[in-house]
């Protein structure tokens, strides 16, 4: 079975963001994403896969989180992440991590508890 961490995001404008974060390798990692209410921009849901991938899984994470806000700031200006939620643990990127690569104006919770 293919381990992975299960990341969940959300934007100040309701979008919604699943992404997988797998490990294919003890030196690969990809980001899988789907993407739910992207707005009128893309009138459908849409999913990206491998997102970023990159040879550590902090670096993936942050490749993605880098790849997520140009794509949000393509689609709307007034746009940005809120929340991430890791609904089934850290298997990878700790929440400390995450918070390290979001800033202090993104909630990073675990199981839905603020890290």
């Amino acid at each position: 079975m293919l381990p992975i961490q299960e990341i969940e995001i959300r934007t100040n404008n309701n979008r919604v963001f699943f992404v997988h974060l797998e490990k294919w390798s003890e030196t690969h990692f990809e980001c899988k994403l789907a993407a739910i209410n992207l707005g009128p921009q893309l009138p459908a849901d849409a999913t990206f896969g491998p997102f970023t991938n990159d040879s550590t899984a902090l670096a993936a994470y942050k490749s993605l989180i880098s790849e997520l806000r140009s794509t949000l700031a393509n689609l709307d200006v007034t746009d940005s992440i809120s929340v991430v939620n890791n609904p089934c643990n850290t298997e990878f990127v700790t929440g400390t991590e995450q918070n390290e690569v979001l800033g202090q104006e993104v909630i990073v919770q675990v199981n839905g508890v603020d890290a």
